[in-house]
Formats: C-alpha cells, structure tokens, sequence
C-alpha cells in the first residue's frame, strides 16, 4: 500500500463537470457543421481549473500527431469558452480535446466530443 504525502493530498485534479457547444449541440458525442463558413462556441464547465486548452485532431488511426491548438482561456467562474471559426472549404472530421491544468500545473486531458461537415 502506498502513502500519500500531504503535498499530494491537498493537490485537487481539475475535473470537467460539464460541456456544451452552439449554435450546433452535441448529439451522441458528435456535433455537425453545416457546410459553409462556421462558427462554434465550446463552453466547459470545470472545477479546480486555472486555465483549459482546446485542441482539434483528425480523426483516424496514428493522427495524435496532428492535434492543433485552437484556443487557451483561463476561464471565469469555471467557465472556459473559446469561439472556432471553420473555413468555407474545411473538410471537417476531428476529435475536440482539452488539457484542463490546476494552480500547481497538474493536467487532466481527455476528448470531449467530435465534429464534422454535415452531408
């Protein structure tokens, strides 16, 4: 059995309470973009959180690689929203992902939904 030291102990892991998007919600973990050039608003609901970052990443098999940053907030009142605008000509199928960090720097990352151009 291992001990935890009280540094440890007082570390609280940030933790996503809830998320939601629009103009276009999630929908079985998927939301869909309609074609043309769009905007969508990812607001996320976290505690124990300084500051929260978003990625996109293609989806696919070996595309850990290709995760882009498309926005970093410290947030208010544990709310981190940031605004993406997708291009006109976009092909669009990705995984939406954070790394929430607390005070100390401790990081909790996870994928949160995923998006792409509605047919």
């Amino acid at each position: 059995m291992s001990q935890i030291t009280n540094a440890e102990a007082n570390i609280l892991e940030p933790k996503i309470i809830e998320y939601k998007t629009f103009p276009y919600e999630i929908k079985d973990r998927w939301v869909c973009i309609p074609k043309g050039e769009k905007e969508l608003t990812v607001e996320v609901i976290a505690k124990n959180t300084k500051e929260m970052l978003f990625y996109l990443t293609p989806t696919g098999t070996g595309t850990a690689s290709k995760k882009f940053l498309i926005g970093k907030t410290n947030g208010k009142n544990d709310v981190f929203t940031i605004k993406h605008k997708f291009k006109k000509d976009e092909s669009i199928l990705y995984h939406l992902s954070v790394d929430a960090f607390n005070k100390e720097g401790y990081r909790v990352s996870g994928i949160l939904f995923n998006i792409s151009r509605c047919e």
